[in-house]
């Protein structure tokens, strides 16, 4: 699936106009899903290398990666990738996503070091939307993008932020409150959500 997926967009540049919009509906057709992107980033990287150095953060990402796969598997979600301290993931909708989200948290504050300090946090962005999924193993588009941005750079520590996008498709028994909460991503203005939930402390 990955070959066909690289094989298809090798030839958009070979086409006409005409052939090239056939060829962009072709894979859309065939690669494009409908879901909840889910990602998040560990906080206080700069801080923590420079306080405890690169192997010792090295040994935290280790530990987020296994706590985190199996939550997202738990409710439903596909772990796309784990990036340096980056985890992207995919769910069928937005519920499953901030429950994993909210698991996550519970769970990293839960797991301390040997002087009882919780010593992993992190930021969490949620979108939902139409993407490309190629092979369970890469997603194209603005709401990768989106929910990456907000997980990379506008969440604080312990923080789940929802787009608006996001926002709607929660159905009237979701069980957290939410904060709306405006930010501007690359100029452009966003209203985002912010889950309201017990922090991890």
């Amino acid at each position: 699936m990955k070959a066909r997926f690289n094989s298809l967009v090798e030839r958009l540049f070979a086409e006409t106009v005409e052939g090239r919009e056939a060829l962009e509906a072709q894979i859309w057709s065939e690669f494009g899903v409908e879901r909840a992107v889910m990602a998040l980033d560990m906080s206080h990287f700069s801080l923590t290398v420079r306080r405890s150095g690169i192997l010792s953060y090295l040994g935290l990402i280790r530990r987020m990666q296994r706590f985190t796969k199996p939550l997202v598997e738990r409710t439903g979600g596909i772990v796309v990738e784990f990036h340096a301290d980056n985890l992207m993931a995919v769910f069928p909708d937005v519920a499953e996503a901030v429950e994993a989200a909210v698991q996550i948290n519970h769970a990293l504050r839960e797991d301390r070091d040997g002087d009882g300090v919780a010593d992993i946090s992190v930021a969490i962005g949620i979108d939902y939307g139409r993407f490309l999924f190629v092979a369970n193993e890469h997603c194209y588009g603005d709401t990768v993008n989106v929910a990456f941005k907000l997980g990379e750079d506008i969440a604080r520590a312990h923080e789940i932020l929802l787009t608006e996008g996001a926002r709607q498709r929660l159905g009237a028994t979701f069980p957290y409150s939410l904060t709306s909460q405006p930010v501007t991503i690359s100029g452009l203005e966003l209203s985002t959500h912010a889950v309201q939930y017990e922090p991890a402390k």
